[in-house]
């Protein structure tokens, strides 16, 4: 079988981004289903992540080395080895679980989700050559083309000539790794409800998937093998210095496992864990910022940019959570509402300070006038509860006192044409349509006055609604340091929303018109602030929206930053709310770049929106 090879394409890299965020996903799965604590569990998790990455990476190199790959900008290879990153995992795990108030079952929680990530790293691995195996003529091998490592490392020994289309057959190494993976996860699955002392899952699964290593390496050619690859005869057999230390391991962490699942302490050892004192929330803070900390420190090399998002998504939302529970303290209303926003600035700020990229050299003014087409489409989604009144239609009846919970979902398209003129100032012309649902749920509430000759309706009700938005803008830019400025005037047209869009007023008709207003001040790339109402068709359809917001590019003057405040939608009970936002442009020069928006009230009232951006330049 001949494995395609694209040169100039990466293989390996997407695969290792998606077995990161598998790692992630199933990591939070699991803490779910054992009923950790959300945000201790949350602090744990990016911790844990964090050391996979950097574990990974620096047991492929020398102890001395380690310094300048961590701290300096110095070009660095790209190999790496899970083997150092699961154990420099379960070691921050085994280091953070305590003070974060988790009890020791968070260590057998790190045991199923590896498996699951690693069977999709290997994946990239089979495409990508590495970790490849020695020739063989069995029916099994895998040939790859000119140009890839194990090609490379055949014309190297002199087995093949430079000229060869593709390598000679070699065995299938990555594809027995992820066999063996699922394999280890399927007998986690298959005993996960046996009643075993804690930490019995992590000892079964490291014990097998290091014999399966040691086994794997039999067949494996030492050039793909990034650490300890050199072969000895050994009991009158070649063994890799790798074999003879993981060989012992193996054996040991079963032998444990055996003896605390079988031995004669076994039933003792079932006593229930203590599951760990409720930590404070200062404690995953400090975590979270020490995390950032670090990873700001950090040199341009020892992380690539995806995981810089995975890991500081998940800092961020870490963060947010621990002030948004902070703030749930406090009775005060007017202190609450004040304070939301300010937690979410604060987040962005510790974000801002710990930027690790370097800022991107600011653009150049065009010597003539240059248009851009923008392309946009996104999904959007709105859910408030409030509470309103629905009229007869007829005569002197009188009122009937609702609950309302609303529910938009939206999805849409625009178009944006920029011309950017030599002086600096941008002219925007632009407009879209948006259309979906909005699902209306009427709840019956007593009167308060205790009259029942005013009740109109006797059942709850559910309405369904259309809503369009035919969205046009105009917008003017201006760069010019600290006083650059946008300000966009655009209008909202068709039915934008039904039943307490103005607070409790009763709007069974659609709304059918709101303007569109934003003014921003300030120097894009480091603070400016942002008042708007309207903007946007998430900040429209189903309720209207007002904000006020600090932004920053973090350096960054190619559009791309960060935006965080407090917005204003009036729907009782809360009508007060904390967003962020981002525009996140992709690696390259692709012209993509993605959009995301969360508002909420950490309760009921909830406004989410994702765009994807095009830019076409002429």
């Amino acid at each position: 079988m001949t494995i395609p090879h694209a040169h100039g394409y990466d293989f390996y890299t997407p695969f290792y981004l998606l077995a990161t965020l598998t790692n992630v996903v199933l990591l939070l799965w699991e803490g779910w289903r054992r009923g950790f604590p959300l945000r201790p569990w949350l602090a744990l998790v990016a911790a844990s992540s964090l050391a996979l990455i950097l574990g990974a990476k620096l047991i492929t190199h020398p102890i001395g080395e380690w310094a300048t790959l961590l701290f300096t900008d110095a070009p660095a290879d790209t190999a790496r080895s899970i083997l150092g990153g699961s154990l420099a995992a379960v070691l921050t795990a085994v280091a953070l679980r305590r003070w974060l108030g988790l009890s020791r079952a968070v260590l057998d929680a790190l045991a199923l989700p590896l498996c699951g990530a690693l069977v999709v790293q290997c994946l990239g691995c089979v495409l990508t050559g590495c970790c490849f195996g020695e020739p063989t003529t069995g029916f099994w091998g895998l040939t790859y083309a000119a140009g890839t490592l194990p090609w490379a490392t055949q014309v190297q020994a002199g087995l093949l000539p430079a000229t060869a289309a593709h390598s000679l057959p070699v065995a299938p190494t990555q594809l027995l790794a992820l066999l063996l993976c699922a394999a280890v996860g399927g007998v986690l699955l298959a005993v996960r409800r046996r009643r075993w002392p804690v930490g019995s899952w992590l000892l079964l699964q490291t014990g097998l998937l290091l014999l399966g290593r040691v086994a794997l390496s039999f067949w494996r050619d030492p050039a793909g093998e990034p650490v300890a690859g050199s072969v000895h005869p050994v009991l009158g057999g070649q063994w890799s210095e790798l074999q003879l230390l993981l060989l012992p391991l193996a054996l040991l962490a079963l032998g444990v496992w055996a003896w605390r699942v079988y031995g004669p302490d076994a039933l003792a050892a079932l006593a229930p864990t203590p599951a760990g004192s409720v930590a404070s929330p200062t404690r995953t803070v400090i975590v979270a910022v020490t995390i950032l900390g670090l990873s700001g420190l950090l040199g341009q090399q020892a992380l690539t940019l995806p995981e810089v998002l995975v890991v500081r998504a998940l800092l961020l939302v870490v963060l947010v959570a621990e002030s948004g529970a902070f703030l749930a303290t406090i009775r005060v209303q007017g202190l609450r509402l004040a304070g939301l926003p300010l937690s979410l600035a604060v987040a962005g700020l510790v974000l801002l300070t710990t930027a690790q990229a370097p800022a991107p050299g600011k653009l150049a003014p065009p010597t003539e006038q240059e248009r851009t087409t923008v392309l946009t489409g996104g999904v959007l989604s709105n859910y408030h509860e409030a509470e309103g009144y629905i009229s007869e239609s007829s005569g002197c009846s009188g009122q009937q006192r609702l609950a309302l919970q609303q529910q938009v979902r939206a999805a849409g398209g625009e178009v944006a044409i920029e011309t950017r003129q030599p002086s600096g100032r941008v002219r925007i012309w632009g407009g879209g349509v948006w259309a979906g649902q909005q699902r209306i749920d009427m709840q019956l509430r007593p009167d308060p006055d205790g009259n029942s000759n005013t009740v109109i309706t006797d059942r709850d009700t559910t309405l369904r609604k259309t809503l369009v938005d035919v969205h046009v803008y105009r917008e003017f830019q201006r760069e010019n340091d600290w006083r650059s400025y946008r300000l966009r005037v655009g209008v909202h047209m068709g039915q934008l929303g039904y039943f307490t869009y103005f607070d409790t007023d009763d709007t069974r008709s659609s709304t059918v018109v709101m303007p569109e207003l934003m003014v921003r001040m300030g120097k894009p790339s480091v603070l400016y602030g942002q008042a708007d109402l309207c903007y946007g068709a998430e900040n429209a359809m189903g309720a209207y929206t007002s904000r006020l917001s600090l932004g920053s590019g973090l350096g960054s003057s190619n559009g791309s930053g960060l935006q965080v405040g407090y917005a204003h939608s009036p729907h009782s009970p809360t009508s007060s709310l904390g967003f962020v936002s981002a525009l996140l442009l992709l690696p390259g020069k692709s012209g993509v770049s993605i959009e995301p928006y969360y508002a909420t009230d950490l309760g009921r009232h909830n406004n989410f929106s994702m765009r994807l951006n095009y830019r076409l330049s002429r």
